[in-house]
C-alpha cells in the first residue's frame, strides 16, 4: 500500500521536472531547433510513424512476438547443470528394510529406528530433457506466431488512425490560418471605409451616422480577428499535438487552404473494391481470426500423447575427490485422460470466441461499404457546396466594388458600403468552411479506402 505522502512527493517531483522543462531554453539540453516542413500527406505519415497509440501498438506488438519466441522453447531440447555438496542424517526406519540379525548378536539397527550420520555427498550432473512428441506445444507456437502478426496488424492500424487524426489536424490548421487571413483582408476593407466615411464627413456629404456605422464595423471586425488568431492557435497546438512535434521546433505547413488539390470523386464500386483489400483494421480482425483458430487447434491438441527423452549423466560420491559415474535415461509418454473437463471449457472458450471474431468481421465488412459510400457523397456534396461558396464570395466581392464605386459618385452612403462589407465576411467564412470540408471529405476517403498514407 502507498502512503499518500509517497505520493505527494512523486506529484512535486514530476510537477517540478514539467516546470524546469518549460523554463529552460532548448539550448541548455543541447537540442538543435528542429524545423518540420509539412505537406498534408507528410503530417499523415509522420503521424503514421511517431503518434502515441502507434508507438504503443508497437510496444504491444514487440511483446506478442517475445511471447512467441517464448513457446519456440517448449520444442527445443533443455540442458541443465548442477554441482552440489552437502551431508544429511537418516533415520534408519524410513529405509523399509528389515535387516536379519543372527541368533544371540544385537540387531544392527534399533528397530524402532535410529539416526545415522551426517553422510556427505558430493554431485556432478548434467540432465537433458529432449521433446520428441508435442502436438499441444507446436500448437501453442503457431497460436503465438499468429497472435504476433495481429498484433502488428494492429500496429498497421493504430498508424492509419493516427494518420487520418493528424491530417484532420492539418486541415483545421490550415482552415484556422485562412480564416485569420479572411479577417485581415475584413479589416483592412473596414478601415479603408472607415477612412471614406470620415472624408465625407468633413466635407459635408455624408451624416455621423455612417461614421459610427463603419467604427462599429471595425470593432467587429477586430474581435472576428482575435478569435479566429486564438482559433488558429489552438488548432497549430492540436497538429503539434497529435505529430508529437517539439515545443521548440518550427512548424511550417506548405498547403494552403485554397490551394490544396481537391481531385476527382471515385466511383462507388471502386473505392469500396480498393477499400476491402487496403483496410487495417480489416486486415487486423482477420489476422486475430487466424489466430483464434491457431489458439483452439492448440487446446484441441492438448489431448494428444507427449513424448519426452530425459538423459542425466554425472558423477557422484563422499567427496570430489572419490566419485564415480551414474546415469539415468527415460522415454516418457504422457498421456492426458482426464483434467477436471478444464480443456472442454476452454475450447468452448475459444470456439466463442471465434464466432465473436466471425461476426465482428461480417459487420466490418457492412460497416467498410457503408463509409466508403457515405465519404463518396459527402465529398462530392463538398464539392458541390464549395463551389455554391465560391461564387457567393465572388458576388459579395462585386457587391462591394459596386457600392464603392456609388460612394465615390456621391449617390450612396457608407452605410450601404457597410452592409456589403458584412455580407462579403459572412461569405467568406462561408467558403473557409466548405473549404475544409471538402478536404476533410478526402481526408475521410483516403481513410475508409485504406489509403492515408497515399494523400499528396
Amino acid at each position: 500500500m502507498t502512503c499518500s505522502c509517497c505520493l505527494t512527493s512523486t506529484g512535486l517531483r514530476r510537477a517540478a521536472a514539467a516546470a524546469l522543462w518549460l523554463l529552460l531554453p532548448a539550448s541548455l539540453y543541447g537540442q538543435d531547433t528542429e524545423v518540420y516542413r509539412l505537406s498534408l500527406g507528410d503530417a499523415a505519415r509522420l503521424a503514421g510513424q511517431r503518434g502515441t497509440s502507434v508507438l504503443e501498438a508497437r510496444a504491444r506488438a514487440d511483446g506478442a512476438e517475445a511471447r512467441a519466441r517464448q513457446t519456440t522453447a517448449d520444442l527445443l531440447p533443455s540442458l541443465d547443470a548442477d554441482i552440489a555438496t552437502g551431508g544429511r542424517t537418516f533415520n534408519t526406519a524410513s529405509f523399509g528394510l528389515d535387516f536379519p540379525t543372527p541368533a544371540g548378536q544385537a540387531p544392527f539397527f534399533n528397530p524402532n529406528g535410529e539416526v545415522v550420520g551426517p553422510v556427505n555427498s558430493a554431485d556432478i550432473r548434467a540432465s537433458a530433457e529432449v521433446p520428441l512428441l508435442d502436438l499441444a506445444a507446436l500448437g501453442r507456437r503457431r497460436s503465438a506466431r499468429a497472435s504476433a502478426e495481429a498484433a502488428r496488424l494492429a500496429e498497421r492500424s493504430a498508424a492509419s488512425g493516427a494518420a487520418s487524426a493528424a491530417a484532420r489536424a492539418y486541415v483545421a490548421t490550415l482552415r484556422g490560418r485562412a480564416e485569420v487571413s479572411a479577417r485581415e483582408a475584413d479589416l483592412e476593407l473596414a478601415e479603408e471605409l472607415l477612412e471614406v466615411a470620415r472624408g465625407l464627413l468633413d466635407a459635408g456629404v455624408a451624416v455621423a451616422i455612417d461614421v459610427t456605422r463603419a467604427e462599429s464595423q471595425v470593432a467587429t471586425i477586430r474581435l472576428q480577428l482575435l478569435a479566429a488568431r486564438h482559433r488558429a492557435d489552438v488548432s497549430e497546438l492540436g497538429l503539434r499535438r497529435s505529430l508529437r512535434i517539439p515545443r521548440d521546433a518550427e512548424l511550417e505547413l506548405t498547403d494552403a487552404l485554397e490551394a490544396l488539390p481537391v481531385g476527382d470523386v471515385p466511383d462507388e464500386e471502386e473505392a469500396v473494391v480498393r477499400a476491402l483489400a487496403s483496410r487495417s483494421d480489416l486486415d487486423m480482425a482477420e489476422g486475430y481470426r487466424v489466430a483464434a483458430e491457431q489458439t483452439l487447434s492448440a487446446t484441441q491438441a492438448g489431448r494428444w500423447p507427449r513424448v519426452v527423452a530425459r538423459v542425466d549423466d554425472g558423477l557422484y560420491g563422499k567427496r570430489f575427490g572419490n566419485m564415480l559415474n551414474t546415469y539415468t535415461w527415460s522415454l516418457r509418454l504422457s498421456l492426458p485422460l482426464f483434467d477436471g473437463f478444464g480443456r472442454s471449457g476452454r475450447l468452448a472458450e475459444q470456439r466463442a470466441r471465434t464466432r465473436e471474431l466471425d461476426y465482428q468481421i461480417e459487420a466490418l465488412l457492412e460497416d467498410i461499404g457503408f463509409q466508403v459510400r457515405q465519404a463518396v457523397l459527402n465529398l462530392s456534396a463538398a464539392q458541390e457546396q464549395a463551389a455554391a461558396a465560391g461564387e457567393r464570395q465572388r458576388l459579395a466581392q462585386l457587391e462591394v466594388d459596386q457600392e464603392e464605386e456609388r460612394v465615390r459618385a456621391g449617390v450612396a452612403g457608407t452605410g450601404d458600403v457597410v452592409r456589403a462589407a458584412m455580407r462579403l465576411n459572412e461569405a467568406r467564412t462561408a467558403r473557409l468552411d466548405a473549404l475544409a470540408a471538402v478536404h476533410a471529405s478526402r481526408v475521410t476517403l483516403a481513410e475508409v479506402t485504406g489509403a492515408i498514407g497515399e494523400l499528396p
